[in-house]
C-alpha cells in the first residue's frame, strides 16, 4: 500500500512538473514567434502606414500570445504571472514601436528588444525557479532511498 502510495505521488509529481514545462515553454515560445513575426511584418512592404500597423497587430494576434499568457496565468504563482506579465507587456511595447512606423535598426527598437529581452530572461530565471521548487516540495515529502551499502 505505502508503494503504491509513493508511486502515485511521484506520478502526480512528475505530470504536473511536465504540464508546468509545457505551459511555460509553449508561453515564451509563442512571445518568441510574435516578437520574430513582428519584425518580418515591419520589414514588409505596406500600401500605407495604417496597412502596416494593422499587418503588425494581426501577426501578434495571430502568434497566440494573449492566449499562452493567460493559458499560463491562470494557474501561475503571482511571482510567476508577474514575471510573464513584465514580459508580455514589453512585446506589446515593441508591437506599438512597430505599428507607429519604425523599424528594426531604429533606436526606439533597439531599446525596446533590449527592455524585452531583459524582461524575458527575468521571467525565465522566475520560471526555472519555480520548477525547481515544485521538485523540492515534493521530493521532500518522498521518503529517502537507502543506498546500496547500507
Amino acid at each position: 500500500m505505502a508503494g503504491e502510495q509513493l508511486r502515485w505521488r511521484r506520478t502526480t509529481r512528475d505530470n504536473r512538473l511536465q504540464d508546468l514545462r509545457n505551459l511555460y515553454a509553449d508561453c515564451l515560445v509563442s512571445f518568441r514567434r510574435a516578437h520574430e513575426d513582428m519584425r518580418l511584418a515591419a520589414d514588409e512592404d505596406h500600401a500605407c502606414p495604417e496597412a502596416r500597423a494593422a499587418r503588425i497587430r494581426q501577426v501578434f494576434r495571430e502568434s497566440g500570445c494573449d492566449e499562452a499568457r493567460e493559458r499560463l496565468i491562470l494557474t501561475a504563482t503571482d511571482e510567476v504571472a508577474s514575471a510573464i506579465d513584465t514580459s508580455y507587456i514589453s512585446l506589446r511595447k515593441i508591437r506599438e514601436i512597430f505599428a507607429a512606423g519604425s523599424t528594426v535598426p531604429s533606436p526606439d527598437y533597439k531599446a525596446a528588444r533590449q527592455e524585452h529581452r531583459e524582461a524575458t530572461e527575468a521571467a525565465r530565471a522566475v520560471l526555472r525557479r519555480d520548477l525547481s521548487s515544485l521538485i523540492t516540495r515534493h521530493d521532500a515529502h518522498l521518503p529517502r532511498r537507502r543506498s546500496a551499502g547500507r
